[in-house]
């Protein structure tokens, strides 16, 4: 597993470079929460909100293939930004517990004013 979540940051930080330039991936992660959720997070330096906008589809795509290889089924994709900045500072997928599920698929907002939704299944 530790071997894939480094080709995944290696992947996600090259695609990104090619996409918007100077980017740089820090860290990557899978994760287990608390409440159930699981996924994969990849921490950012460089990409900025407008960038992740002009590019949603590509960056959506990319981290579902890098979720897929880490075993995480993501419903709720997102990246969110530094309060008070346009600097995108963590890119996240989520594979929602029950809880979770029932929390998001009625909201239309997103769950917080920092977060810009990619990819939310209903």
């Amino acid at each position: 597993m530790t071997e894939t979540i480094t080709e995944g940051r290696t992947k996600l930080e090259s695609e990104l470079r090619n996409m918007v330039g100077n980017v740089f991936v820090p860290e990557a992660k899978v994760f287990g929460m608390a409440c159930g959720c699981t996924g994969f997070a990849a921490d950012l330096r460089g990409l900025q909100v407008d960038a992740v906008e002009v590019f949603r589809e590509k960056i959506t795509t990319l981290l579902e293939e890098i979720s897929a290889s880490v075993e995480v089924k993501p419903e709720f994709i997102y990246a969110r930004k530094l309060p008070g900045s346009e600097e995108v500072v963590i890119l996240t997928t989520r594979q929602l517990c029950e809880r979770c599920r029932r929390e998001f698929a009625g909201s239309k907002a997103p769950p917080r004013p920092d977060i810009i939704v990619l990819k939310k299944k209903r």
